[in-house]
């Protein structure tokens, strides 16, 4: 071989040498970089995860949803209100869900006979409680109005006659609606008076919330917790017409938060005597409730001297440490979807010592929320940090007209991110 050759020979045996150091020393150092970009990417995709989680588990829809609902009335003579209640939940089905509607009803006879029992009812004469039961004529009238248009939704409306002789624990009856037909799919089993308007957003927060709660306190916890409401009527009493709460006597129960691991800091509960003329639940927790400590029975309620349809549709008992011994969860920064308008509209003349705004209850949560959020969060913006609430400004295009209007106040509201003022957050009202 000529010394040219050799040469050549030698120079590409050195490339190959060089290109394999290159190769090892390119590997060395890029394998650790792709590992640690690969480990990086994966705990990006896990904090994602958590994050999106809630969402991601649950969509906030009625469409498909099975729900139950039981409404107890006594007589006709609140079925003005019944009406609203009845709209509600034709707008449940108009929302895609599947409603089975149960209307629990009995009366006095109208036209007692001699030696037949004494009417255990509230109204105990025609003048009182007027037609007997549900005539044709209504009947057909509801067939028009209770029809559902929604291709996936349906609504199944049955009215149930029973004997005036359970008096008062006609309400008990809503129970055996429900406990038999646990296992047939139901989403949520929704009980209510039927002077209350549950709307379909009562619905959906319950449903939300409930997933919310799940994924804190784990399958295991579930029943010890209940959803809870707070009713509300306008106080026509007044100018303005606001809304008001007045069953309890608030002190500091905003400001104290349930602090059970888990939950701390996210939930509140209205004062001693938690009445909501209604209650909502799901199916693990009827069957929970059914054996639960010390003294639950919620399938089969006893007689209870006193308040008794408060203490079983309101969801006393539910909530009393000697009976069910369940903690109402109020959400601190979405009650207003927990509101429930009792459509009377006059209970609250009896206790207004009690009265508070459903605005001043407002003002009560924000105090705690901005006190709770690190650094002061702001509570009405989109991830970018702006504010993306409720939008108001000046659309008069007539420059000769008056325009009384300050905006400076909203003005800095949405450049603070939507967040109150100190002075914002004082309790005050009109003086009339």
């Amino acid at each position: 071989m000529t010394k040219i050759a050799l040469a050549a020979s030698k120079r590409r045996r050195s490339n190959r040498v060089s290109s394999l150091n290159v190769l090892l020393i390119g590997t060395v150092i890029l394998f650790p970089m792709l590992y640690l970009i690969v480990i990086s990417w994966q705990y990006t995709i896990l904090d994602s995860i958590d994050q999106t989680q809630e969402t991601e588990d649950f969509v906030p829809t009625l469409r498909n949803k099975k729900i139950l609902v039981e409404v107890t009335t006594v007589g006709q003579s609140q079925y003005i209100y019944l009406e609203s209640v009845l709209d509600s939940f034709r707008d449940l089905c108009e929302a895609g869900a599947k409603v089975s509607l149960h209307i629990t009803t009995t009366n006095c006879d109208p036209n007692p006979k001699p030696g037949d029992p004494e009417c255990p009812l509230y109204g105990q004469s025609s003048e009182e409680t007027r037609e007997n039961n549900y005539s044709v004529e209504k009947i057909d009238q509801l067939n028009e109005r209770l029809k559902c248009r929604d291709p996936d939704g349906s609504l199944d409306v049955n009215i149930r006659l029973i004997s005036p002789e359970w008096g008062k624990q006609v309400v008990d009856n809503h129970r055996r609606v429900f406990y038999d037909r646990l296992d047939d799919g139901y989403d949520v089993f929704v009980h209510s008076e039927e002077d209350e308007t549950i709307r379909p957003t009562n619905i959906l927060a319950f449903m939300h919330e409930m997933d919310k709660l799940r994924k804190l306190v784990g399958k295991e916890r579930i029943a010890d917790y209940s959803i809870g409401f707070v009713r509300y009527e306008n106080q026509m009493s007044r100018n303005d017409k606001r809304r008001v709460v007045w069953e309890f006597d608030w002190d500091n129960e905003v400001e104290t938060t349930i602090d059970h691991p888990g939950i701390e800091g996210r939930y509140f509960t209205t004062p001693k005597y938690h009445h909501q003329g209604m209650f909502m639940a799901i199916r693990e927790q009827l069957i929970a409730w059914k054996t639960r400590g010390p003294n639950c029975k919620f399938d089969r309620p006893i007689r209870r001297y006193g308040y008794h349809r408060e203490r079983t549709s309101g969801a006393m008992d539910l909530y009393d440490d000697e009976f069910c011994n369940v903690t109402q969860l109020l959400p601190l920064d979405s009650l207003e979807d927990f509101y429930i308008h009792h459509m009377p509209d006059k209970n609250y003349q009896r206790l207004p010592n009690r009265v508070i705004t459903t605005m001043d209850l407002h003002k009560r949560r924000m105090k705690v929320l901005l006190k709770n959020s690190r650094n002061r969060k702001k509570l009405w913006v989109d991830r970018h940090g702006k504010y993306n609430g409720i939008k108001m400004f000046i659309d008069e295009k007539n420059a000769t007209l008056s325009l009384p209007f300050d905006l400076t106040d909203y003005q800095k509201y949405v450049k603070r991110g939507g967040m109150l003022s100190e002075e914002e957050l004082e309790e005050w009202e009109w003086k009339e």
